[in-house]
């Protein structure tokens, strides 16, 4: 029933925007911030855009971040860890569903401007069920945990220890593991490591690091929806 003095509104047809970003659109040199040959700013303020037309992968990004730990003791592992990745690792088929669901509970911290550590430290914390279950929560003072809960630290595996402290040093903004622990096989194998060194990275440059790669199938769709719920938050800090 159309209104009284309203004309019936006619047939139309719905254009969806078809823009996608090439690489000559976001040339550096172009940029605003792009001041005597360089970039005046520490984190690319579009790198969003820049993902977009291709023209930055997840192993330009990892080689520019880790370039000065090469030359340090940790620096044989971390080329052992990072030749050939080109994209975000996970911890398990599972590791991707944990993340997504539990990614909705940053959305309180959209205004905060507090996303990149908080969601680092949640890829973490998701990557397995036992750390879900626990760890998150006391972490993120989610909901309570139960005094006899606290036990289930001690049944935390060696890996699932390292990935909780290293979450709880990002989150905190502390140095809770060490170059030397890092380095050692035996307490941080090459998985445990990866899914740290990708820890680090969506810290430093934000969740456009999950949307990077491409080779995953259903888990790259998943980390791409992951990516499309969470704003984009550049803060260069380290933990």
């Amino acid at each position: 029933m159309t209104p009284p003095n309203s004309i019936p509104r006619g047939g139309g047809q719905m254009v969806l925007c078809q823009f996608r970003y090439r690489p000559e659109d976001v040339d550096c040199k172009i940029c605003t911030e792009y001041r005597k040959r360089h970039c005046a700013s520490q984190v690319c303020p579009w790198l969003e855009e820049r993902a977009e037309a291709g023209v930055v992968t997840y192993s330009a990004l990892a080689s520019v971040f880790y370039e000065r730990w090469m030359d340090g003791m940790l620096g044989k592992r971390l080329r052992k860890v990072l030749s050939g990745k080109e994209s975000v690792a996970y911890y398990d088929d599972g590791h991707v569903d944990r993340l997504q669901v539990c990614s909705t509970y940053l959305v309180s911290c959209r205004k905060s401007g507090a996303w990149n550590h908080r969601l680092a430290a949640l890829y973490l914390l998701t990557a397995t069920e036992i750390l879900r279950r626990w760890a998150m929560p006391n972490l993120f003072g989610f909901w309570p945990t139960a005094l006899e809960e606290w036990k289930e630290l001690h049944d935390l595996s060696g890996q699932e220890y390292a990935l909780y402290q290293t979450a709880r040093g990002i989150y905190r903004r502390q140095r809770t593991i060490t170059i030397p622990e890092l380095c050692d096989e035996d307490l941080v194998d090459d998985l445990t490591l990866a899914l740290i060194l990708d820890a680090l990275l969506i810290n430093h440059y934000g969740p456009v690091v999950l949307r990077l790669g491409g080779t995953r199938g259903e888990e790259d769709e998943k980390s791409k929806r992951i990516y499309s719920k969470t704003p984009i938050c550049f803060e260069a800090r380290f933990p």
